[in-house]
């Protein structure tokens, strides 16, 4: 006779997440897989009828993984970006396996209607938007309680042949049970690998930008409750996690989240955990934001708080139905954040309809001259199946192409290409207001402000001209970058010649959107960063040829110690302290300029001795510790807050 355990079907939940680093490797626990089992299992009717296998998390060897599989009657995908051809080759190889198990693919990455059915013929069910209720609903339709056809949300074979799509329906829960308190994630944490967690406060989004799959969840946004929340960030401290991901759309949206960032701080002062609670800040900066925000930064917490705007172009953000902060506030916000410490990250996206390539130009250059100095990101423009960017009437009305790239996550590790199935993704290179070659343009453009001026080895220099000379940074940029193409045989020349192939790499379809150099480790990195690394590597050089470029501004005597001065800012590898003079007081006059109270440049001497207890022993270790997870805070620079500066004048010594 068999037991009533016996009888119970296996299931099987698979979310392969990426792995973040190379000799200590991080993994985020798999939050969608536990939130959908969590929900299922909480009905007394799928307990009596079926058992939950292990969660698959990374990408295992896909053969070793099927065959691990106990008789599953179901396996259900979470689907993304960056793991959508792995669920793929493993669901095939569980079919060929099971041919009578049932393959379900959810999450974002997910067809909005049936057609993933007809491209992937494994695959017998798709669920479209929140997974919770649709899975566990095909749960109970497997087991005989309810009929397929009353499940919204979901595609699906019909028994007849062809597909059946269900209405779209919102679910009205607003609360789920946990899979972190139910004790879903208990056996996975004994796996000796370092998680990162996932947490959501509340969910949907009030915003529509074409350009996010979260758009088709503009709704009311659900708030779960704050016991819940609490008893999750203490489960989290309590297993000594050092970093969460918040899961909100826009995190300081409802005052409520001021009590929450207070019991975190609460949670890293009387635990040491967590250290990091990195989040998505609403992009309307009110009175509880800036609260949260002030405590991030007490409290070292968040790196870099975004302050993002993704286009400055009217029409861009007309076309994917955005509205920015106002450039003002924003000004006056970078002053704020710059006298007390804060640092912030600004976003944009290349590729938007709408946008020009001199738009964009302008609009990297805007954030410089509003006071954002140190962290612009630049984004490709991606095509996200259930994002309206993804809808093909979207893009025919905007002349949208794109390219199928190779898709590889920043800073992490280079896959065996023998072995690892490769992800892919659709990036926007032309739109019917910029051409491919005009997006080139606008690309080399970016890395080239993000490696000199945000990463820092020009920034000083062009602060300078903007403020003494009138030298607009467009104008400055645009003219450095004509230096870069116009002088062969120079560092500056190759440098531009490498951004240039790489950046036609992608528009062609050539190559991904990140690149690796074997003596930076075996990590992926930004074009940007490359750039900073081979000028870093070779800065005397580089120097000199910035010595030539400043002649056409006729800087007189100021040239060589406002040069010297930049090129003495950059951190290099092997140096625990530098001694920095002058006989011009630089430390305060820039030091004003990123409080937004601009004076005169004083002549006095000024001895600026700094120290560093974190030296890297090679250019791995540099890369890895200034370009990667230094860039946030400045790194790159002596300026930065993160290395102890003393300053004397005069006839004094400092320190």
């Amino acid at each position: 006779m068999q037991t009533a355990d016996q009888t119970r079907k296996n299931v099987y939940i698979i979310q392969a997440n990426p792995v973040y680093g190379e000799t200590e490797k991080t993994v985020y626990i798999p939050y969608a897989a536990g939130c959908i089992a969590a929900f299922a299992w909480a009905d007394e009717r799928v307990k009596a009828n079926f058992r939950l296998g292990r969660f698959i998390y990374t990408r295992e060897d896909v053969g070793t993984a099927a065959a691990s599989l106990d008789a599953p009657a179901l396996a259900a995908f979470s689907c993304s970006v960056w793991n959508m051809e792995y669920n793929k080759a493993l669901a095939q190889k569980i079919k060929k396996l099971y041919p009578s198990c049932i393959i379900l693919f959810g999450g974002h990455h997910v067809s909005p209607d049936a057609s993933n059915l007809a491209d992937f013929e494994y695959v017998d069910v798709l669920v479209h938007g929140g997974g919770e209720e649709a899975f566990r609903d095909v749960l109970l339709a497997v087991a005989g309680y309810m009929p397929w056809g009353d499940i919204p949300n979901i595609s699906y074979r019909s028994p007849g042949g062809g597909t059946v799509t269900n209405l779209k329906k919102q679910r009205d829960t607003n609360d789920y049970p946990s899979p972190y308190l139910e004790g879903y994630f208990d056996d996975i944490l004994q796996d000796g690998i370092r998680f990162s967690a996932i947490i959501e406060t509340n969910r949907g989004c009030p915003n529509n930008c074409a350009f996010c799959d979260w758009g088709d969840l503009k709704t009311k946004v659900k708030l779960f409750p704050l016991d819940k929340i609490e008893r999750e960030l203490n489960w989290i401290a309590e297993k000594k996690i050092e970093y969460i991901y918040c899961g909100d759309a826009n995190f300081g949206l409802f005052e409520r989240d001021s009590k929450i960032t207070d019991l975190i701080v609460k949670l890293k002062n009387e635990k040491g955990f967590p250290q990091r609670f990195r989040v998505n800040i609403a992009k309307n900066i009110t009175a509880t934001v800036e609260d949260i925000i002030g405590k991030f930064y007490a409290n070292s917490l968040d790196k870099s708080l975004p302050l993002s705007y993704q286009s400055l172009s009217p029409a861009a953000l007309n076309n994917i139905g955005r509205k920015n902060m106002d450039l003002n506030h924003f000004k006056e916000l970078m002053a704020l954040y710059n006298r007390t410490g804060v640092s912030t990250s600004s976003e944009l996206i290349l590729g938007l309809p709408g946008e020009t390539c001199g738009s964009f130009c302008e609009g990297i250059c805007t954030l410089l001259e509003c006071g954002q100095h140190k962290s612009i990101n630049v984004y490709a423009c991606e095509l996200l199946p259930n994002s309206r960017l993804g809808d093909p009437l979207y893009q025919k009305k905007h002349g949208i192409q794109s390219v199928r790239l190779p898709f590889y996550q920043i800073h992490c590790p280079i896959p065996d290409s023998a072995a690892e199935i490769q992800e892919y993704s659709e990036f926007v290179v032309a739109t019917a207001t910029m051409s491919r070659e005009e997006w080139v343009q606008a690309a080399i453009f970016s890395f080239t402000v993000l490696a000199l001026h945000n990463i820092g080895p020009t920034r000083a220099v062009a602060m300078y001209l903007r403020h003494e000379r009138g030298v607009a940074y467009l104008e400055f940029y645009t003219q450095l970058l004509q230096f870069f193409k116009h002088t062969p045989g120079t560092i500056v020349n190759k440098v531009y010649e490498n951004l240039a192939d790489l950046t036609a790499g992608v528009s062609e379809g050539r190559h991904a959107w990140v690149f690796a150099l074997e003596e930076f480790g075996n990590l992926t990195w930004g074009f940007e960063e490359l750039a900073f690394l081979e000028l870093v590597k070779n800065i005397d050089a580089f120097y000199r040829e910035m010595g030539r470029f400043l002649e056409r501004y006729r800087l007189g005597e100021m040239k060589e110690p406002l040069l010297r001065y930049q090129r003495e800012l950059v951190k290099l590898p092997f140096e625990t302290k530098r001694r920095i003079e002058s006989d011009y007081d630089f430390p305060a006059y820039f030091e004003n300029i990123y409080r937004g109270a601009y004076a005169p440049l004083a002549e006095r001497k000024s001895i600026l001795l700094i120290h560093n207890d974190r030296a890297a022993e090679t250019w791995e270790d540099y890369a890895r510790e200034i370009v990667w997870l230094g860039r946030r805070d400045d790194a790159a620079l002596y300026s930065g807050g993160r290395y102890a500066r003393e300053v004397g004048y005069k006839d004094q010594t400092a320190g």
